[in-house]
């Protein structure tokens, strides 16, 4: 390779060129709240939510959703399992979906 380098400088190319990689407009931190808001709400499994989700996204996807079912919460959460491929071990589903559905849901219908 480096008995290649006398060519490429001949030509115009410039040795180990250092190339800082494209900022992923989908990570995580792309999105950040205004300071002093809470990204969700507080309670039992919050940090959970904000160790797995915001693996892949803002926590803005998640509070700006409508209020959800039980139903909806849990499929939600599978298919960013299945479809793509979120780190969330299928333990991890109820703990998810519990929080989810108490913080974000839709309110329970009365019979």
């Amino acid at each position: 390779m480096l008995g290649c380098l006398p060519a490429l400088l001949a030509f115009g190319a410039e040795p180990f060129v250092s190339v800082e990689p494209a900022r992923n407009p989908f990570a995580g931190d792309a999105l950040v709240l205004p300071a002093g808001q809470p990204s969700v709400q507080p309670g039992e499994g919050a940090g959970l939510v904000i160790a797995t989700c915001s693996q892949c996204h803002s926590l803005d996807y998640i509070t700006t959703q409508p209020p959800l079912t039980r139903a909806q919460w849990t499929a939600g959460v599978e298919k960013m399992r299945a479809r793509f491929g979120a780190s969330v071990s299928s333990n991890q589903v109820p703990i998810l979906t519990e929080y989810l559905t108490r913080a974000y849901g839709a309110p329970a219908k009365s019979p």
